[in-house]
C-alpha cells in the first residue's frame, strides 16, 4: 500500500479552499471518504449532489509555472464521477499567495507526459500526467 504523504495541515488547507469555493457556489462542499476518487462533494440545503472536487494546496505563487500538472490516472477517476453521475468534477486549486482558481476536468488537456514528484525518493511518484495551461484556470479569488 501507497503511504499518504498528506499533512493535517494539507487537510485543513484543502477544507478552507473547498469551503470559500463552495460558497462561490452557493452549495456547501462535504469531505469524501479518504479513498474516495476526488476530496469534495459540493451539496446543496437539501443534501443533494450538485458537483464534485479535487482540492489542492500549493506552497508557490499562482503563475510560477506555465501549466498545472496532474496525474493521469486521477484525471481518469474524475471523470468517471463525472459520467456516472452527470455532475461536474472540478480541480479546485489554491496556490500560496491566496489566488483560488479551478478548471473542470472534462476539459482536454493540452498535453500528457511522464511526470510527478522527484524529492520524496519515491519511484511511485512518477507516472503518466497531464497538463492544463495555467491560462485555463478560471480564477474564483485572485491573491495578493
Amino acid at each position: 500500500m501507497r503511504p499518504f504523504y498528506e499533512t493535517k495541515e494539507d487537510r485543513v488547507r484543502e477544507k478552507d479552499i473547498a469551503k470559500m469555493f463552495a460558497g462561490k457556489l452557493g452549495l456547501i462542499a462535504k469531505p469524501n471518504p479518504v479513498a474516495y476518487p476526488v476530496d469534495y462533494s459540493f451539496v446543496n440545503i437539501n443534501k443533494e449532489v450538485k458537483g464534485f472536487a479535487e482540492i489542492k494546496s500549493r506552497g508557490h505563487k499562482f503563475g510560477t509555472y506555465p501549466t498545472y500538472m496532474i496525474s493521469a490516472m486521477k484525471l481518469s477517476h474524475a471523470q468517471s464521477l463525472s459520467r456516472a453521475t452527470l455532475k461536474s468534477v472540478f480541480l479546485v486549486v489554491g496556490w500560496s499567495c491566496g489566488t483560488i482558481a479551478h478548471i473542470d476536468m472534462n476539459a482536454e488537456p493540452d498535453s500528457v507526459g511522464w511526470g510527478g514528484r522527484a524529492d520524496r525518493g519515491d519511484a511511485d511518484d512518477m507516472e503518466p500526467v497531464v497538463y492544463w495551461s495555467i491560462d485555463r484556470f478560471i480564477k474564483a479569488r485572485c491573491g495578493r
